[in-house]
């Protein structure tokens, strides 16, 4: 502070500035670089090393951190914002204005330390018909205050607005929309995506991720966090599946012995994780001369009779197989009998019906056994397979071949084919299920029983022919307080019937509860919840998701689809069928747009001559189409000598006066540019054919239309241009004006004469009269 500068080191060598610039020092726990005086950290640093106080003008004065290149603050240059106040009348002027303020290359230097950084041309005033406007240019906006103080001829938009009726006295111009989203992550929070819009910005967290308060909007301080999605219940993967959490999303697999339902597809509640049917090939599993018992999440292999396991301390597998004790062979000989007439069949029931067995062939050989198992015909046009008897098709079979009945315990009796492996149907086992009551008053023994059910390995052979396949722990009875109480174990219910004639201790859900005050004298005892969801497709119809729950289900339509009725709940006969948002109003695309309908989804795109508003976001009601000013540069457009003028979807070239096109059969254009030519005069001649025939108006649109222009009249006189520019006719009671092509009719006149049709940037194609003034649409 009391240093003399400058300060003389040698005859050759002065110091002529000292400045501190960084101080680096731990704030608590936080190691931070300030910056002194009028030094900053530049906008990069800023962005790398975490700022610890606010970015303004791409700069900081607090990292936290020292940077690792060695770089310290950096000295703010000043700078100045110069209003520039130009004033002319020609509209074409202010188009040429915007176009040097758009294409001049910055920074430009007006001497070594002066630089212009940035040109902006924010406000044009002029004469709108008789009212005074002064408009905002593109990206720019009137400041709340300023909109409020005067009337605004625009809407207000997110406390501001592009037009008012009145310069400001005072007060700045037109000031440039502030992108919020250039630094998403300091506005918005991480794992968010920001939509800047004039005035305001919107933020929208990534799908897989949500806010802590799902009431209050996406900002910095109510970031999207990471949605478990593995906490949800019913758990998102399905039963026999393990959640495993990943940051904006989760993955599922199966436990061991269990397997995807479609295995192309990821599993998910919808595609669950099912028993793995090891003993599809018994001679792979368990070997040769063996039986191959499925289970849930596993299977038993156990050796025929006559067999025996080679290790008997072993599991019989293929490296410890089965191998014969009594010198006894089996055969098991399948006979196939073609024939369309149904009566071989019912001769042959008849005939084994009879036939005693067993049935000597030979000392060694005898027929134990002979079954029909399964008989295929022509139900109409439908060729189906039917088993017989106790015989029924597996599992696999019913869906690989379209089961043309109920499938009931893993299997079905009918199906729309004959399997191609040559298979035909197989014995039904049979099965008892029988109800143990076992009495005791200790709690800590019935979590004991509970524990062995679930872990008893299943299935558990009894003798040969006896296999207990399935233990269920359905129902405790207990004292709780002083009420009897009958509760239900995991995943059964008390049936309807049963909680309508006991008081109920718990809700009724879908005509089902878990809990009674009573043990029912007779009837059963709580039975195993149904999965209507294992066939999502056949209980809600397609497109849809089916969640089960205890004692019912639901189904939901998938996004982009509904119920043809919406009073009713999805199912089978009411599916999900797809939305055409295209029908929508207002359209869910905007204005000059198309919308294409697709399965479940939609597409939004601009007409010809029509362009997003925000390119790097879809079309979409809130990123409209807009119109295409081609006319920014006029000589890029239509060439030198030239005016351009802009229309609705598209754009006009002509000559200036004084200038013609080279080619006067063609357009002009880049390739047809505006010559000089000899002083030429114009004329705008207006005829009006009067005729309540409408057939004399399309005579002579087909007229002009194979017209060949320019027509000669004499060596300095062409028709250069002929068009039909207004018709008017009635509209059964009504008389309208309408112009035709390109022509349309200016922003008074359609307030004047009250338009028949929507005014777009101020003009309109259809008014209900013809005006007294004499004019015609321009």
């Amino acid at each position: 502070m009391f240093f003399s500068l400058p300060y003389t080191i040698s005859d050759s060598t002065n110091i002529t500035e000292i400045n501190i610039t960084t101080v680096c020092t731990l704030n608590e726990t936080q190691y931070q670089c300030k910056c002194e005086g009028l030094f900053v950290w530049p906008n990069d640093t800023c962005h790398s090393y975490d700022a610890c106080d606010v970015i303004t003008d791409g700069s900081c004065t607090c990292i936290n951190a020292l940077p690792i290149d060695g770089q310290f603050c950096q000295v703010l240059p000043s700078k100045y914002m110069i209003d520039i106040d130009v004033r002319f009348f020609d509209l074409f002027l202010v188009d040429y204005l915007r176009y040097i303020v758009r294409n001049i290359s910055l920074p430009l230097t007006l001497r070594n330390s002066i630089n212009i950084t940035d040109i902006d041309m924010t406000t044009v005033c002029g004469l709108n018909g008789t009212e005074y406007e002064c408009k905002c240019e593109q990206n720019h906006v009137w400041p709340n205050d300023t909109c409020r103080a005067y009337q605004v001829c625009d809407g207000i938009v997110g406390g501001t607005c592009g037009c008012i009726q009145a310069l400001p006295s005072e007060g700045p111009l037109c000031q440039r929309d502030i992108n919020e989203c250039k630094d998403a992550v300091s506005v918005c929070g991480q794992y968010s995506d920001c939509i800047n819009i004039i005035g305001s910005h919107v933020c929208s967290c990534w799908s897989g991720f949500n806010t802590f308060s799902k009431e209050s909007p996406v900002s910095r301080n109510n970031s999207c966090q990471d949605i478990n999605e593995c906490l949800f219940s019913p758990s998102v993967c399905g039963p026999n599946s393990i959640c495993t959490n990943q940051l904006g999303s989760y993955n599922c697999s199966c436990l061991d012995g269990f397997t995807a339902t479609v295995s192309s597809f990821p599993i998910s509640i919808n595609n669950t994780c099912t028993d793995v049917h090891e003993c599809l090939n018994t001679l792979e599993v368990c070997g040769p001369n063996s039986r191959c018992t499925n289970s849930v999440g596993g299977y038993n292999c156990s050796c025929l009779s006559g067999f025996t396991v080679t290790k008997s301390s072993e599991p019989i597998s293929t490296s410890n197989p089965c191998n014969v004790t009594l010198p006894l062979t089996e055969y098991l000989i399948e006979i196939q009998i073609n024939s369309m007439d149904s009566s071989i069949t019912a001769q042959l029931r008849n005939l084994l019906m009879f036939f005693s067995l067993p049935y000597t062939i030979s000392d060694s050989t005898n027929i134990t056994e002979i079954n029909i198992t399964t008989v295929c015909s022509l139900n109409e046009t439908q060729y189906q397979c039917k088993c017989e008897g106790l015989f029924v098709w597996p599992n696999d079979t019913c869906h690989s071949y379209d089961a043309c009945d109920v499938i009931t315990d893993g299997s079905c009796t009918c199906i729309n084919a004959l399997p191609i492996d040559g298979q035909f149907c197989q014995v039904l086992p049979s099965k008892y299920m029988i109800d143990i009551d076992v009495r005791f008053f200790d709690l800590f023994l019935v979590d004991y029983l509970r524990n062995i059910v679930r872990n008893v390995s299943l299935p558990l052979t009894l003798r040969h022919s006896i296999n207990i396949t399935d233990i269920d722990m359905t129902t405790v009875c207990g004292l709780n307080g002083t009420e009897y109480e009958c509760k239900c174990e995991q995943n059964h219910v008390w049936p309807n019937d049963t909680c309508r004639a006991y008081q109920v201790c718990d809700g009724i859900v879908g005509g089902t509860c878990g809990c009674i005050q009573a043990l029912p004298s007779e009837g059963p005892l709580c039975q195993r919840d149904i999965n209507e969801c294992e066939d999502a497709v056949s209980v809600c119809g397609q497109y849809s998701d089916c969640i089960n729950i205890i004692g019912s289900h639901m189904c939901s339509c998938w996004s982009g689809f509904n119920t043809f009725n919406k009073d009713s709940p999805v199912s089978r006969n009411n599916s999900c069928q797809d939305i055409n948002e295209c029908l929508v109003s207002p359209s869910v695309c905007g204005p000059n747009s198309i919308c294409t309908n697709q399965l479940g989804s939609y597409n939004c795109s601009c007409l010809d001559g029509f362009t997003a508003t925000v390119s790097s976001f879809p079309i979409s009601i809130n990123n409209t189409c807009t119109d295409v000013h081609e006319c920014l540069n006029t000589l890029e457009v239509c060439g030198p000598n030239s005016r351009c003028t802009n229309s609705v979807g598209g754009y006009n070239c002509s000559c200036l006066s004084g200038f013609a096109v080279t080619k006067s059969s063609e357009p002009v254009s880049t390739s047809n540019p505006c010559n000089v030519t000899l002083p030429l005069t114009e004329y705008l001649i207006e005829i009006q054919i009067n005729s309540m025939d409408s057939s004399i108006t399309a005579q002579l649109r087909n007229l002009l239309m194979f017209f060949s222009l320019p027509y000669t009249i004499s060596d300095s006189t062409n028709i250069t241009e002929i068009n039909i520019t207004t018709v008017c006719s009635l509209n059964e009671t009504q008389y309208q004006c309408k112009c035709e092509g390109l022509f349309v009719w200016p922003n008074d006149t359609c307030h004047s004469y009250d338009a028949c049709d929507v005014i777009t940037d101020g003009s309109c194609t259809c008014i209900n009269a013809l005006p007294i003034d004499g004019q015609f649409c321009q």
